[in-house]
């Protein structure tokens, strides 16, 4: 599946947790993984029914996006996936490289086998996804591997600012994976990864958490060199 399809895929909810938070989780999800497009428009009973819930937890969810930055509404009230300008992107990544690299070194000696196997296995399914030039999932897939390292730090403020980061760009890294798809054969970052926490060497997996993000920062420059800072705004109501 390519980039183009509506279809959201919305995580399990946690027992335990309030239906807004449920659907912040859910929604947040479906930003991960590219299913919304910049300038994409969200209609929120639209999103209610599709989840399955009613409208309260759904704008509860959605307001708190918007209070986070990751959505934004315009002067006639419509929620939108805002585009980021290159500066946005320069800034975001700056702040990435600084907690993620932090919390890769911290995990790093916390790593057991059973770890480093679910890295691997995931790797296989995000080159797997990559190759049927399923976006959506490699998306999804990138951010399970990176999130799975960082939740090993135990640092759980880091982790919360990351998050909102990953929200904020998530759909626009979305454009990114076409170019990565010409250097298919290059997917040496990730190895390098999972190698550095097989070894639980907190200085290499700092350096290739670092690296990985680089080549995703040149990437999507590359991107906004050729089709600019995104598409043009949208009108159309996505299945939200």
């Amino acid at each position: 599946m390519g980039t183009g399809g509506d279809d959201l895929r919305y995580e399990q909810p946690v027992r335990g947790d309030t239906l807004a938070e449920q659907v912040y989780r859910q929604l947040s999800t479906a930003i991960l993984s590219g299913s919304f497009a910049p300038m994409e428009r969200i209609t929120i009973r639209r999103l209610a029914e599709e989840i399955g819930v009613s409208v309260t937890p759904a704008r509860e969810a959605v307001l708190r996006l918007i209070a986070d930055g990751v959505l934004q509404t315009t002067d006639k009230n419509a929620v939108l996936v805002p585009e980021r300008t290159e500066a946005e992107i320069v800034e975001i990544f700056s702040i990435r490289r600084f907690l993620e690299g932090d919390m890769a070194e911290v995990a790093a000696p916390r790593l057991r086998d059973e770890d480093v196997a679910f890295l691997e296995d995931t790797q296989k399914k995000f080159l797997q996804a990559l190759d049927a030039a399923d976006y959506k999932e490699v998306l999804r897939l990138n951010s399970v591997f990176h999130f799975f390292i960082y939740t090993k730090s135990d640092l759980p403020l880091h982790l919360k600012i990351v998050e909102s980061l990953w929200l904020r760009i998530g759909p626009t890294l979305r454009y990114m994976y076409p170019i990565l798809h010409k250097n298919r054969v290059d997917h040496r970052r990730h190895e390098d990864i999972i190698e550095s926490a097989a070894r639980r060497d907190g200085g290499a997996l700092r350096n290739a958490i670092l690296n990985d993000l680089q080549s995703s920062q040149v990437a999507l420059s590359q991107y906004i060199e050729t089709y600019g800072s995104g598409p043009s705004p949208r009108t159309r109501r996505i299945r939200a």
